[in-house]
């Protein structure tokens, strides 16, 4: 089977965010952490994915199942881990803008227009403490929920 093939059966993980923005860059953090791991590599293609959305949708495209991280403010602890199911997730900042929309309106837009996008797709939200401050380090709060992420993750796969 060629790894185009795989693909179409197999595992994307994505981390979002913004690598240069403390907390809001713990998905991305995620994605290169898991890259380095040789068994994530064999089952799951990693990406890095700096916008959500519909901006989302064409790395989503061929794939059956989809793992998602991203940091979240929800007011509750920093570092607490969530798992959501599309159904779950809070709206996001992007509702006030008309170029985007949350990830459940996109994936419902992208299947309308016949996009073969993944059946199953788990999101692991981390809460954020600071997503406003330039900085590539993680306040130690979130880099804990993102050493508890990884380890999820990787039983999942």
């Amino acid at each position: 089977m060629t790894r185009e093939e795989e693909n179409i059966a197999g595992t994307i993980i994505i981390g979002l965010g913004n690598p240069i923005v403390s907390d809001d860059s713990v998905g991305v953090c995620a994605a290169r952490r898991l890259d380095k791991v040789k068994e994530v590599r064999e089952v799951a293609d990693v990406h890095e994915v700096y916008a959500g959305g519909l901006r989302l949708l064409d790395v989503l495209v061929g794939y059956k199942r989809a793992i998602i991280i991203d940091a979240m403010q929800t007011g509750i602890q920093p570092g607490t881990v969530r798992r959501f199911d599309i159904s779950d997730l809070p709206k996001t900042r992007n509702l006030a803008s008309s170029h985007d929309s949350d990830l459940p309106t996109a994936l419902e837009a992208g299947r309308k227009l016949g996009m073969e996008l993944p059946g199953e797709i788990v999101v692991f939200g981390i809460e954020a403490e600071d997503v406003v401050n330039f900085g590539e380090k993680l306040t130690p709060a979130v880099a804990r929920g993102l050493e508890e992420v990884l380890g999820k993750i990787k039983n999942l796969l």
